[in-house]
């Protein structure tokens, strides 16, 4: 069948979009009348000259919709430069929330801890919480346990306070002192007594051979170790154990320790902190600085927060349910009420300035209120987020075509459809159909279909 012949000087208000011939290497470009709703052309291309040469064959072009494309604005202005050029708000809505997503999953949790305070007395061991427990040392608490079993707490009660095993309870309680000591040593502390050990064998023979009458140079030559080693050894100074043992070394983040210690309690997240502290001389490397928040963030505690007479116990809240808010209002969204996102809003500050711009964007677009896309702009830029950033550079480099999205009802959604439509032909004829048999199949398909 040939493709029907289209006059195309009809053709005013259309929408464009790529589509792969083989995905990752050649694309070409599906062209759709929005009045009458069918597929009237479509190209082996979607490079600028290509388009616009294509386009330019449509003379009386009024309005063409598209996606946020840079290649085909720049076509669409060289072919027709006083069409109305509309972006899609499906796309402009889904690379907001794609920003504001990635963001989130870097600043929150997998479960996000909130306060539920609860009246208790602070002083008893019930009223604990089980996270302060999980950040002590094994010997910490059997030192706690024996305290405890002395003030008549059950072994069950103890062990699910301080987040121990029973069966370990039960063996270092069975122990004596000297043996629950040698299991409680760390695995670099017996390495490190290992060598004092063999260090203190090899002074020992030394000092006997020395005694024996040899001279500094035999001893050195037998034991195959220099004159200078054998004659610290000598030294009745000389002790076998490191001066540079269990002495903490001084790390790059020192004269930077308070600011980022306010910033972590400020959930600031790692590259934040990282511009801030720059500028003010850090030259270490993003590493240090994510691996210190980290930790900090373990042993990090509030009780400065809670009062004298309650304790705060804490809720924890999925991290996917919390990103829902960026689709649906908390009313629609299970297992999320108004309470408990308020006191996320209150721990989590910058959560909530990003859910409160993808309301306010979601209103513009509702609204059709394009007089306020420029004060949201600057009102997201004081931010200062990179995320927000890059979505803004991205409107804003083709903000016309955004603010006529806001003002008029056409959108890219008959292109989208369209070129699922040609996906399934593809799929027909399992992707081995040329771009000509695809053409007049496309073509002779909707002919055949306003004709129906």
């Amino acid at each position: 069948k040939k493709a029907p012949i289209i006059d195309k000087e009809k053709i005013t208000k259309i929408c464009i979009d790529d589509f792969a011939i083989k995905k990752r290497e050649s694309y070409g470009t599906i062209m759709i009348d929005i009045e009458t709703h069918r597929i009237i052309d479509l190209i082996l291309s979607r490079d600028c000259d290509e388009v616009v040469k294509w386009l330019k064959s449509y003379p009386n072009i009024q309005i063409v919709s598209r996606d946020g494309s840079i290649t085909y604005k720049k076509a669409i202005t060289l072919a027709h430069p006083n069409a109305i050029q509309v972006s899609d708000r499906f796309h402009i809505l889904k690379n907001l929330t794609s920003y504001c997503k990635d963001y989130l999953m870097q600043y929150l949790k997998p479960k996000v801890a909130i306060d539920v305070v609860n009246k208790a007395d602070s002083n008893s061991i019930t009223s604990r919480s089980p996270i302060q427990n999980k950040q002590l040392t094994l010997e910490e608490k059997i030192m706690k346990s024996t305290q405890l079993l002395q003030e008549g707490i059950g072994k069950s009660q103890i062990c699910k306070q301080l987040n121990m095993d029973i069966r370990v309870f039960n063996k270092l309680s069975s122990m004596s002192n000297d043996a629950r000591l040698s299991y409680l040593k760390s695995s670099m502390q017996v390495s490190h007594e290992d060598k004092v050990a063999q260090k203190i064998k090899k002074v020992i023979v030394v000092r006997n051979m020395y005694n024996n009458k040899c001279s500094i140079r035999a001893i050195a030559r037998e034991l195959r170790m220099s004159s200078k080693t054998i004659t610290k050894y000598l030294d009745d100074k000389f002790s076998a154990i490191n001066g540079n043992y269990n002495v903490k070394k001084k790390s790059i983040l020192d004269p930077f320790l308070e600011e980022i210690n306010e910033l972590i309690d400020k959930n600031y997240t790692s590259s934040e902190i990282e511009t801030i502290i720059r500028l003010k001389g850090y030259k270490g490397s993003d590493s240090t600085i994510r691996h210190y928040r980290t930790r900090l963030k373990k042993s990090i505690y509030e009780a400065h927060k809670n009062s004298t007479s309650s304790v705060a116990k804490s809720e924890l809240v999925e991290r996917y349910k919390l990103l829902k808010l960026l689709y649906n209002p908390v009313t629609k969204v299970n297992g999320l009420s108004i309470e408990c996102v308020n006191k996320v809003n209150i721990k989590y500050p910058k959560y909530k300035e990003i859910i409160d711009l993808v309301v306010d964007f979601r209103t513009i677009l509702k609204e059709k209120s394009e007089f306020k896309i420029n004060k949201w702009i600057q009102q997201a830029s004081y931010l200062n987020n990179k995320y927000i950033n890059s979505f803004i550079n991205g409107i804003t480099r083709d903000i016309t075509a955004v603010k006529n999205a806001i003002t008029y009802d056409y959108n890219n959604g008959l292109a989208e459809g369209s070129v699922n439509k040609l996906k399934v032909i593809k799929r027909i004829m399992y992707g081995r159909n040329s771009f000509d048999m695809l053409y007049k199949k496309i073509l002779w398909l909707e002919n055949r279909r306003v004709i129906n």
